[in-house]
């Protein structure tokens, strides 16, 4: 996927929420986009998924190459992504895949693949409307990987989870990278990005202002700032060796 001046605006928007933005998004990577309210990080995703302004209007110039039309998005609210058609969450993740007229040997493979990466097999069973919305968001997310996404896209995922929940989902998405996937998200959390990420684009006023592997990127002033714009806790320092260089200079 690659964008190339791409600059969109909503309609009726006075500017543009995404200003000549170009980078490119290669399969087998995990690419993170951070910044405070208002960024243009949902935007970006959104823009780069194909989803604005086929979805959402709007008006977007520039050039926008997306080589796939397996993409996959998930959203920090999972209550909105539901089918609303399901009443146990195995037909919920099976949904997808089956949508796609695939056999359905390969969607049952597929929906059992994804609940056990996201470790919901013991959901299986469950009425989706009674589970609660960290339950719900990992559900979700095995919802968009049984189809398959050589482009996941994915915007603060984990805002319904618990530390654990958050720790797990972030770990599964290097393991996504290496099977293939080209992973973008978007999150204000840049400890868990900086963990999981190979490079991270922080935004500000529509426009990528840093792009780089994330030690570089997420010095301490962006990592207080843009904790405190979105009401999380200071994260930790990235690792020991930024720390001791913090220390001593």
């Amino acid at each position: 996927m690659a964008l190339d001046a791409a600059t969109f605006a909503y309609p009726g928007a006075r500017t543009p929420a995404l200003l000549d933005v170009s980078l490119a998004i290669e399969a087998g990577t995990v690419t993170g986009v951070t910044g405070a309210v208002g960024a243009g990080t949902s935007t970006l995703l959104l823009v780069a998924g194909g989803f604005a302004p086929r979805l959402t209007g709007g008006a977007l110039s520039g050039r926008r190459d997306i080589a796939t039309n397996r993409i996959g998005i998930v959203f920090a609210t999972p209550w909105t992504q539901l089918t609303g058609l399901a009443t146990t969450v195995r037909a919920e993740v099976a949904f997808g895949p089956a949508s796609l007229g695939r056999p359905r040997g390969s969607v049952l493979a597929a929906c059992g693949a994804a609940l056990r990466d996201l470790g919901v097999e013991h959901l299986a069973d469950r009425d989706p409307a009674s589970l609660s919305g960290g339950e719900l968001q990992r559900v979700v997310v095995a919802s968009v990987l049984a189809m398959e996404p050589e482009l996941l896209v994915l915007d603060d995922p984990a805002a319904e989870l618990d530390p654990a929940g958050a720790d797990a989902l972030y770990a599964l998405l290097p393991e996504l990278a290496r099977r293939g996937t080209a992973v973008l998200v978007a999150t204000p959390d840049s400890e868990r990005l900086a963990r999981t990420a190979e490079r991270v684009l922080v935004m500000e006023g529509g426009r990528v202002t840093r792009d780089g592997p994330p030690a570089a990127v997420l010095d301490d002033t962006d990592v207080a700032r843009i904790a405190r714009a979105a009401g999380c806790p200071a994260p930790y320092p990235l690792d020991v060796a930024a720390l001791v260089a913090r220390v001593v200079r």
